[in-house]
């Protein structure tokens, strides 16, 4: 397996457990292979990484070595097993594998994972359930689970994907060990909390940035509740959304999905373009189900609170959790 598939694989699977966000680059030092910059709640952290396919005896002299030589060493390893960890742990190498398993200790975070069984095989394929078109069917099964017993051809209309890419999507949710068969035609989550967690971390990276339309200004007044809705498909998410769920935020940063092509969205909303304007616009990737009317899922809406980050984000994001999901 070559070294970027390895890193894109452990971060991947690392990050969402973490609750952070995080990038990888590769080196320009040739003695590393590259360089690891992750943000989490605890605080940020940067590595200078060595990638290896396996962990055996032979490389331990290497990898000391190099831990000696750099105070911000990481080993990210697409398999090491359970001995090989224990040894790694006692030299006090951090290291990082592709299944999630971590060590990771500095003068001021402490990091362990060591719950997930070594993985088998020497590749790993693309995991379709964290595409752009997998995130949209990820989405609908998390915001219904009626949606993990309807067939495919129903859940490929919602989702508005082709057919051909609902089996991939749900083949990669039970590699990741997401959801497992209810029966012969239906699912279940292994773990929804997890499962939310893993979307949020796919759309921020992933989807997001695909559905950007722009910036817009509010109206002089800044009443977003005054802003026409031209379409059913036209609704507020974020900080917006969650005072539409909670009533309990006054909105400081503005999400607007809506379907409408910028010239019908102008003229509808009244809202005009500006690069430094309150409102950002994305496009409605999701069917309407039962949501409260003007306002996105509240699945989205905890998304991006979740991706805001601040305490007074995170305190709406909870009462959402416990209110709607």
């Amino acid at each position: 397996m070559k070294e970027k598939e390895i890193l894109d694989h452990a971060m991947h699977t690392f990050i969402p457990l973490l609750q952070g966000s995080g990038h990888w680059e590769c080196q320009e030092n040739k003695e590393m292979d590259a360089y690891i910059d992750l943000e989490i709640p605890q605080g940020h952290l940067k590595f200078n990484v060595e990638v290896k396919q396996e962990v055996r005896e032979h490389i331990f002299r290497s990898l000391k070595e190099l831990n000696d030589k750099y105070p911000d060493f990481l080993l990210v390893a697409y398999r090491i097993y359970p001995k090989y960890r224990d040894l790694l742990r006692e030299m006090r190498i951090n290291y990082l594998e592709a299944n999630g398993n971590a060590f990771i200790q500095t003068k001021d975070h402490f990091i362990l994972i060591d719950k997930f069984p070594t993985l088998k095989g020497a590749e790993v394929e693309t995991n379709r359930a964290f595409t752009k078109t997998g995130l949209k069917v990820f989405f609908k099964l998390l915001i219904d689970d009626h949606n993990l017993n309807i067939n495919q051809r129903e859940l490929a209309d919602q989702a508005g994907v082709a057919l051909g890419n609902i089996p991939l999507v749900l083949k990669g949710l039970k590699t990741a060990g997401l959801l497992v068969n209810k029966n012969k035609f239906s699912y279940q989550w292994v773990n929804k909390e997890k499962a939310i967690i893993q979307w949020i971390n796919g759309y921020r990276t992933t989807l997001k940035n695909t559905l950007y339309q722009g910036r817009y200004r509010l109206p002089r007044d800044k009443d977003w509740k005054k802003v026409d809705l031209p379409t059913e498909k036209t609704r507020w998410g974020g900080e917006s959304g969650a005072d539409l769920l909670t009533n309990y935020l006054r909105p400081e940063k503005f999400i607007l999905f809506t379907d409408l092509k910028t010239n019908d969205f102008i003229k509808g909303t009244r809202l005009m373009p500006d690069p430094t304007g309150e409102v950002e616009v994305f496009e409605t990737f999701w069917k309407l189900g039962n949501e409260k009317e003007g306002c996105a899922p509240p699945l989205l809406v905890y998304a991006d609170l979740i991706i805001n980050g601040d305490k007074r984000s995170l305190e709406i994001a909870k009462l959402i959790d416990d209110r709607y999901l």
